[in-house]
């Protein structure tokens, strides 16, 4: 699990002012951080340390080494899920495309009865591209979820 500790170490290095910025606001001395991304003596990243780090410094590298090292990937939410507006029908029309575009990239992959690095890697982005495009379907469905009125029945 190194690889998660190694991100946050080169995220506090790349930040701009490095621990003696960062650490100010996570409320925490700048050597302690150090510390704590180092793993010097009983020093430990918490948890909500590395969250509040990844959202103030806007660098996913935490993120994506938990991800890594648990044999999950990260995706970002597409933009939709954080603008306003109300278009259902247009992220269903995502929905298909996403799911035509990974059909295809499997069917290609599968044509030869083997699959290459590169082929499984564009099908995992596809399938990435298809979970984003079926989470903001999703989005759009619940702005318009009505609460607790009663369920009618067809």
């Amino acid at each position: 699990m190194s690889v998660v500790i190694d991100a946050a170490k080169h995220l506090v290095h790349s930040y701009p002012g490095g621990a003696t910025s960062l650490a100010p606001r996570l409320e925490k001395n700048a050597t302690t951080l150090s510390h704590e991304v180092a793993g010097v003596g009983t020093a430990k990243l918490g948890l909500d340390t590395a969250v509040m780090m990844t959202l103030l410094s806007d660098d996913m590298r935490i993120l994506d080494a938990f991800a890594l090292v648990c044999g999950r990937m990260t995706l970002p939410l597409p933009s939709v899920l954080l603008a306003g507006g109300d278009n259902v029908m247009g992220r269903l029309g995502d929905v298909l495309r996403e799911s035509s575009d990974l059909v295809r990239e499997v069917s290609q992959a599968l044509a030869d009865g083997t699959v290459s690095a590169n082929e499984r890697k564009r099908i995992h982005r596809e399938a990435g591209e298809q979970i984003a495009a079926l989470s903001a379907l999703l989005a759009e469905v619940d702005k318009r979820y009505a609460g607790d009125l009663p369920e009618v029945s067809p």
